[in-house]
């Protein structure tokens, strides 16, 4: 082999590793960098998707709401919340959060309820009180799960751990009634054969 033929196939290998060389250097840092724009970009649809949907929620809430109306019986009914969300499909119904009540009677009773949270409906006034229910009317104290204001009946509905104290008199029940008519509660059991718990409170 002379050193002409030599001399080339050096020549075409250096041009070969040049080559290789190159495109590691340029090419694949150009596709990374573009793939770190992709990624990039994918990111921030993502942040502003997020943020789009937290400012829709966050239109939505309503701080420190108030509702004071009057039914046709002459009972005015007051609930405040801490806050409150409206449903855009069901603007009707309002969820509520830290509630307090307040059903102010004709007659001068008054009672007065507190929960966790609430659903509200602007049309007709009833409520659904859920979550840590406590209800104070007259000397009766009341404490449940879920308590049900209907105003197109005239009924409170309390129900689910139902613990009733008067006194120095507890009961636990299944459900308590109030009618806002006739002023007059009913302790009951959901199953009549079983027996409502009477315990005296210290």
């Amino acid at each position: 082999m002379n050193k002409k033929k030599i001399v080339q196939i050096i020549l075409i290998i250096s041009l070969f590793l040049l080559t290789i060389i190159f495109y590691k250097e340029y090419f694949q840092a150009d596709n990374k960098i573009l793939e770190n724009k992709k990624e990039n970009n994918i990111n921030n649809e993502k942040i502003k998707e997020t943020e789009i949907v937290k400012e829709k929620k966050d239109a939505n809430i309503i701080q420190n709401l108030r509702y004071v109306s009057e039914d046709l019986i002459g009972n005015t009914y007051i609930l405040s919340a801490t806050s409150a969300e409206i449903n855009e499909k069901d603007q009707d119904n309002v969820d509520l959060f830290d509630v307090e009540g307040e059903i102010i009677q004709d007659s001068g009773g008054k009672i007065e309820i507190t929960s966790d949270t609430a659903k509200y409906n602007r049309e007709n006034n009833n409520t659904l009180f859920k979550k840590n229910v406590s209800v104070l009317y007259g000397n009766h104290t009341i404490k449940a799960d879920i308590m049900k204001i209907d105003f197109t009946k005239n009924s409170i509905e309390i129900l689910e751990n139902v613990h009733y104290t008067n006194e120095n008199l507890g009961i636990f029940a299944d459900i308590v009634e109030i009618d806002l008519l006739k002023n007059k509660l009913k302790i009951s059991m959901k199953d009549q054969k079983n027996k409502v718990l009477v315990s005296e409170e210290n």
